[in-house]
């Protein structure tokens, strides 16, 4: 079984990242030697060979009370964040678990998956079948790959199809089922000539 994207993870990262690169985008443009004559009157000039911060500015920082929180926070949240978004990623879904209806009734997802592969392997011009199944909260996303027997039309097998999800559905009864199905046709082998 395999994870879904969390599209809200992956926008906070790369705003994250974004955020980070447009404030180094800024600085570098700022203190580009070229642009120095472009600035507003009101921006700090650097001195030819002075550093960003020399060390009497990095101890008028350090009277504030303010700046170790910012010095420790700044590197660290940014880094938090990519380390909860890696680890996200390879959270194991195979021991998920259905609450179904009946009191301490349950089901894996994965053993969901493999007797609805199963049954849909069982239909007639289905060669071959893979199913994916990913649990959010009372929706079941099911992703079917099939592969058709050499000149079945694929119309042949929606409806026998539609009709098992609509069982899976009934059994799986507090979820909704939502779907997609990817169909592939396998090729009648070519004959050798000797």
């Amino acid at each position: 079984m395999s994870a879904r994207p969390r599209p809200g993870a992956n926008r906070a990262v790369l705003a994250v990242a974004g955020l980070a690169l447009l404030l180094g985008g800024v600085w570098l443009a700022a203190t580009w030697p070229g642009l120095g004559s472009r600035l507003p009157g009101w921006w700090p000039a650097a001195r030819p060979g002075s550093v960003l911060l020399d060390r009497e500015g990095l101890a008028g920082l350090r009277t504030h009370g303010w700046w170790t929180s910012v010095a420790v926070a700044g590197p660290a949240v940014p880094a938090l964040l990519l380390l909860w978004r890696c680890a996200s990623r390879f959270r194991g879904g195979a021991s998920t678990s259905l609450d179904l209806p009946s009191a301490g009734g349950a089901v894996r997802a994965g053993a969901l998956a493999e007797a609805l592969a199963q049954r849909t392997a069982s239909l007639a011009g289905v060669s071959r079948c893979r199913v994916d199944i990913t649990a959010r909260r009372t929706r079941l996303h099911v992703r079917t790959h099939l592969w058709l027997d050499p000149d079945m039309p694929p119309a042949a097998v929606l409806g026998p199809l539609a009709a098992l999800r609509d069982e899976a559905e009934e059994s799986a009864a507090p979820y909704r089922i939502v779907g997609s199905v990817r169909i592939r046709s396998r090729a009648r082998p070519a004959p050798h000539v000797r």
